[in-house]
């Protein structure tokens, strides 16, 4: 009984308990920074406080995966045969979330490694890099995954595909969604990422000059 309750049967054969406990303190405490950082400036398309409120369990998951096999070669080799079953059922779709899922393991390999302070370095170096890009962003109005749509009585193909090189040609990610051709009426969708309200300019300037005088231009954002 007196083994049960004594306190160094919990340690491991290379890590004490006080420093487990301040490794897993800190990985927690860098998960949820993370998490903050993520929701408030991901541009992801997704639920993003879903996927954020994943971080510090993530996080802690491989603090102690690490921290418990980095003393034992065996349990590294059982521990690789055990995790190659394991497959993610929800497929990550986004590049960002598997930047931070990577940021995250780096983070907790750290920590289980009793480094603190580069991993906290890490952290910040994502947050002024986030931030600084937030502001570049917010120098001008900023558009992800958008729509334009564009209502005329006639248009060719020709001139579709010339009006999307020149949005191209100014730097935005245009693909053409969808082609709806009626008697007195043609739509066209653009997709468009990294577009400024500014360049609706380039449009409109494009459109006179194929004299296109009568013409309905709509602009959707989506949400996050």
């Amino acid at each position: 009984m007196n083994d049960l309750m004594d306190f160094s049967n919990l340690e491991l054969s290379s890590t004490s308990l006080s420093q487990f406990l301040i490794g897993f303190i800190v990985t927690v405490f860098l998960s949820l920074l993370l998490r903050l950082i993520y929701i408030k400036y991901s541009d992801s398309v997704s639920n993003k406080s879903l996927i954020a409120n994943i971080f510090p369990l993530f996080g802690v998951s491989i603090f102690l995966i690490v921290i418990t096999i980095k003393s034992s070669i065996v349990l590294s080799l059982g521990l690789v045969g055990a995790l190659s079953i394991i497959r993610f059922r929800t497929a990550i779709k986004e590049a960002e979330q598997i930047v931070y899922f990577l940021i995250l393991t780096g983070v907790a390999i750290a920590t289980a490694a009793g480094s603190y302070f580069f991993p906290l370095i890490l952290v910040l170096f994502v947050f002024v890099y986030n931030y600084y890009q937030k502001a570049k962003n917010l120098e001008s109005i900023h558009s992800i995954n958008d729509q334009l749509v564009i209502s005329v009585e006639k248009i060719s193909n020709n001139d579709i595909h010339s009006l999307a090189k020149n949005l191209t040609d100014e730097g935005v990610n245009v693909e053409i969604q969808s082609i709806s051709k009626q008697e007195k009426n043609i739509v066209v969708v653009f997709k468009l990422s990294d577009f400024n309200l500014d360049k609706l300019n380039i449009v409109e300037a494009f459109l006179d000059s194929k004299k296109i005088n009568k013409r309905e231009i709509q602009f959707f954002s989506s949400s996050e």
